[in-house]
């Protein structure tokens, strides 16, 4: 079972990033960070503080725990998987990967990470159907090559 909830996720990923920048974050950061009314950002740190991610006393400044620290560094490496994924494999050219990640299935970011790491040490580097993909992609249709391909394809093998 997971020990933080989605929105928890997110305060934690904003209250890291504050601190990278900042080197130090408050409530008020936080809730602007995340677009959320002070009342709701302070229910969170005081669960994260329950829950031993973060340190934090009323009115003072936010610090992660290690633990906090490397939940938050998994949950950045998520975000990356996800916007690799959608930028290399399926071409995207816009970062759909802020509203994916927090979503997102576990076995799902799994499975991407899979693909992600053979296609990275796949020896062919690039495989044929890559370029046909991206063809297609682009172009709206399916190259010639692909498009004669009825009975299993040869082009891309």
């Amino acid at each position: 079972m997971k020990e933080l909830s989605k929105s928890l996720e997110k305060y934690l990923a904003a209250i890291y990033e504050i601190i990278e920048s900042e080197a130090a974050a408050r409530v008020r950061d936080v809730s602007e960070k995340i677009g959320a009314n002070a009342a709701s950002t302070s229910e969170a740190v005081k669960a994260l503080v329950k829950k031993g991610f973060i340190n934090y006393k009323p009115y003072g400044v936010i610090t992660l725990t290690s633990k906090g620290r490397d939940t938050a560094l998994l949950n950045i490496k998520r975000h990356e998987i996800i916007k690799q994924f959608l930028s290399e494999s399926l071409m995207l050219e816009k970062d759909y990967s802020k509203e994916l990640e927090f979503s997102m299935p576990d076995e799902v970011l799994d499975r991407f990470t899979a693909y992600l790491t053979f296609m990275q040490k796949c020896s062919c580097k690039e495989p044929k159907w890559l370029k046909s993909f991206e063809y297609y992609i682009k172009e709206n249709k399916m190259p010639e090559k692909c498009a004669a391909c009825k009975d299993g394809c040869k082009g891309c093998n």
